[in-house]
């Protein structure tokens, strides 16, 4: 196993590319940090609530309530919460027969827990290129990159743009893939009137603590299916396949992926207050666009191609690496805090051949363009217009700055 320090030691191909060090953190820290957590108002009542009436643990009702309003807000049949957005993703693969032998279509431009779930269940991730001028593949770079032994494929919903969705159901359908919208990033984004995660055979979320809602770590599989025997199995997957009859006889082997009471009561009254918080991110990306629109040298995520505007993190691109590195450095000192755009998986370390060189991994080059590019800015409920326009204007003055 390679030194995760080790920077010398990867491909050179791929240390040209790997993304530096994050700016150094300023010593007072952040004035605008990149993310807040959103806390319903109601939430420290039923934290209490919760340990008053010692409800903490996964095997208490405020769980099953949970499930519940996410069910009746999604208007699915079947949700089941857990420990967090990765191990949603292993529950979904799980439920739709995903195994050792299978490959799995995803996005490269997304975060790693995507192909760490794919893995976790033994398949191979087969890696997809972004549709140009968008942070999503289309069916097109789907059916570029099928193989014969793919069984599924992941839809990411990246940033909280959603991808065309429908064109996917059918691609879907006609190669026999089962379809997982994972809406880590979009809980409550609208494709033409119609929540993302609603499209697929099965829908995962995170629940972290800089997502739209948050349980501080968890997430939820849901599935738009009319099938019983979901429940049961989803309960014995994300509990070490336990079986309730028999509490200690095991018929397969499994994790640990269930979400506590506690986690559940933070989140729970959140579910009603969907609406008003992408409301405010509404306002936030109109706001970023109107201060940033024309700047030189700058390109604006993409908008909601079909929907509402409301992205998870508004995100931009400048010319190159090193131009994001400088910007990013010196917003940093103005005690504003960035992200880099994910780093593309299909170059990750863990991803590459690193004993041979002359294997190359394949040629995504607009995952790869954006992951150089691009990095996000402060983006969550509550962020007042000042503060958007004070980061406008300083990311202006930094791009002028770094000519």
């Amino acid at each position: 196993m390679m030194n995760p320090l080790a920077i010398d030691e990867l491909p050179k191909y791929l240390r040209d590319k790997i993304p530096p060090e994050e700016p150094q953190k300023p010593p007072n820290g952040y004035i605008i940090p990149v993310s807040f957590p959103y806390i319903s108002p109601r939430s420290k009542e039923r934290v209490l609530q919760a340990i008053e009436e010692a409800t903490i643990s996964s095997a208490t009702s405020v769980v099953g309530e949970l499930e519940e309003a996410i069910s009746q807000f999604y208007k699915v049949p079947f949700v089941k919460a857990c420990s967090s957005g990765y191990s949603a993703l292993v529950l979904a693969l799980k439920l739709a027969n995903i195994k050792k032998g299978d490959s799995v279509l995803v996005p490269s431009f997304t975060m790693a827990a995507v192909s760490n779930a794919v893995t976790t269940v033994g398949a191979r991730p087969v890696f997809v290129d972004c549709e140009e001028g968008q942070f999503n593949p289309s069916a097109a770079e789907y059916q570029v990159s099928l193989t014969n032994d793919c069984k599924a494929l992941i839809v990411t919903h990246t940033y909280g743009i959603p991808a065309d969705i429908e064109p996917l159901v059918s691609f879907a359908d006609d190669n026999g893939l089962v379809l997982i919208e994972d809406i880590a990033e979009a809980i409550g984004t609208d494709y033409k009137g119609k929540y993302v995660g609603t499209f697929g055979d099965f829908a995962t979320a995170s629940l972290y603590a800089n997502k739209t809602i948050t349980s501080g770590d968890g997430g939820f599989v849901m599935s738009t299916k009319e099938d019983k025997s979901l429940r049961h199995r989803a309960n014995s997957y994300a509990n070490h396949g336990f079986t309730p009859k028999h509490h200690f006889l095991h018929f397969e082997h499994s994790g640990n992926y269930k979400m506590s009471g506690l986690q559940a009561a933070l989140v729970l009254p959140a579910i009603d207050d969907i609406p008003t918080v992408m409301e405010d991110r509404k306002r936030i990306s109109a706001t970023y666009r109107e201060n940033l629109d024309k700047t030189q040298g700058l390109s604006l995520m993409p908008l909601n191609p079909s929907g509402k505007e409301a992205p998870w993190m508004f995100g931009v691109l400048v010319e190159s690496r090193e131009k994001r590195r400088e910007v990013r450095e010196k917003l940093a000192r103005d005690g504003i805090e960035t992200r880099d755009f994910f780093f593309p998986l299909h170059l990750q370390p863990m991803a590459v051949d690193m004993e041979n060189e002359t294997v190359s991994p394949p040629s995504l080059p607009q995952a790869e363009s954006l992951g150089l590019r691009g990095f996000y800015l402060p983006t969550y409920y509550g962020l007042g217009t000042d503060d958007i326009v004070y980061v406008s204007n300083k990311l202006k003055m930094a791009l002028r700055d770094a000519e």
